[in-house]
């Protein structure tokens, strides 16, 4: 109901975070699209765990839904306690730069939904 309300009183937030999620996605898929069509790889998976500030069920599907949509990227599970997520990423630089990478996703969620 406090998500809803939220929403209603400023629609423009859904929008303005969903645009720069489109923004995220097709800058994703080219990277991805561009590793299927070179033949060297630079592909450097690995798993990391991100702390989470969202406590909400529905800020924390809402946060690993978009993760697992953006191409490269996969939520793996949600701690007990529900303080991390653990995200595999097909090119992982640092495990900071990964955690920086979802921390601003989940950010904008936040800003979005309280």
């Amino acid at each position: 109901m406090r998500v809803a309300l939220r929403v209603a009183l400023h629609p423009w937030r859904p929008a303005l975070v969903a645009s720069v999620y489109l923004w995220d996605l097709v800058a994703a898929s080219a990277v991805v699209a561009w590793e299927i069509v070179t033949p060297t790889h630079s592909i450097r998976p690995g798993i990391v765990r991100v702390p989470l500030e969202a406590r909400t069920d529905f800020e924390i599907a809402l946060l690993s839904n978009m993760v697992s949509f953006t191409p490269g990227t996969l939520t793996l599970g949600v701690e007990r306690g529900r303080s991390a997520i653990y995200v595999h990423a097909l090119h992982m630089q640092t495990p900071d730069d990964v955690r920086e990478q979802v921390g601003r996703l989940e950010a904008r969620i936040l800003w979005m939904v309280r």
